[in-house]
């Protein structure tokens, strides 16, 4: 990694409202080219960080640098409400933005296509949908080419087809080499998108690194015929050193990914049959996302 693919970074930025820190001691770099989800339970202190990264707040403790671009402007975003006149059309909303941003003539055309408002630029923003009114900001947010785009909860209000046009078109903004940090409770609507995870809790980060490595390995699910010979099965296990634990009727093996998962499920099956004991499941169960988020709010500290 070189400094060129990292467009902002926070050192140890601590931002605190009164008695109350809302973020601690974060060091965080966001880089080029991918989407980064940044999730947390509400009240963790996400929007916080992402109002410390615009400058909308200064923070207590710590510095963030921003590099600005040799084109276009260095950050962009959409947190919370967004900044539309209600009385003027989509389209004189766009062109007074994009007056406001610098941004070139054809820019307002270019972004009305990207988030599909095309057919209600001559309408006044009043009159439109909440949903059309989100794809308007995001348009908003696209002018001027940013290097960095922040979006806080860019799903609200949209119906699921358009949230899969989103999934897509945050994908393409990546893909052009920008950093896009979506916020986001919707863990599902990040999915198959997001090419990094951040998470965030009681204002510190708990992870930060790849989507699909915060979910982790698959583990071993296995169930006997009655409980005594689940617990039987499990006592087997342990003096062949095989940890686990007995949850409900099932025993659950955890793994570590390396492919060992197939030779333990064969060392389980010849304890069984070595015991007599008759197994009525088997299988690799893949953790969910949503479990992955709870263990780590929970159960401690991820890093």
């Amino acid at each position: 990694m070189t400094t060129r693919d990292v467009p902002v970074v926070l050192d140890n930025v601590t931002k605190r409202f009164g008695t109350t820190a809302a973020v601690q001691s974060v060091s965080w770099a966001p880089r080029l080219g991918r989407v980064t989800a940044l999730v947390g339970l509400n009240g963790a202190g996400k929007s916080t960080l992402m109002r410390v990264i615009t400058g909308l707040v200064r923070p207590t403790e710590g510095r963030v640098s921003i590099s600005a671009p040799q084109n276009g402007r260095a950050l962009s975003a959409m947190i919370e409400a967004p900044a539309l006149f209600g009385g003027l059309t989509a389209r004189r909303n766009l062109r007074l933005h994009a007056a406001l941003t610098g941004a070139g003539a054809g820019e307002v055309e270019r972004v009305a296509e990207l988030a599909r408002v095309n057919e209600v630029l001559g309408r006044r923003v009043g009159a439109l949908s909440q949903g059309y009114r989100q794809r308007l900001a995001i348009a908003v947010a696209l002018l001027a080419r940013p290097r960095i785009l922040l979006l806080d909860e860019p799903t609200n209000a949209l119906d699921p087809e358009a949230i899969q046009q989103l999934r897509g078109l945050i994908r393409q903004i990546a893909d052009e080499g920008s950093a896009v940090i979506v916020s986001s409770h919707q863990l599902r609507e990040l999915e198959g998108t997001a090419d990094a995870l951040t998470l965030i809790h009681e204002g510190r980060i708990r992870y930060d690194g790849p989507f699909g490595a915060f979910v982790g390995p698959p583990s071993l699910r296995v169930r006997a015929t009655s409980e005594d010979s689940t617990r039987t099965l499990m006592s087997l296990l342990e003096r062949d050193g095989i940890q686990g634990e007995i949850n409900g009727p099932a025993i659950h093996i955890k793994q570590d990914g390396d492919g060992e998962g197939d030779q333990i499920a064969q060392r389980v099956f010849s304890a069984a049959a070595g015991a007599d004991i008759r197994l009525t499941e088997l299988s690799h169960v893949a953790p969910t996302l949503e479990e992955a988020f709870r263990t780590a709010t929970t159960a401690g500290a991820q890093s």
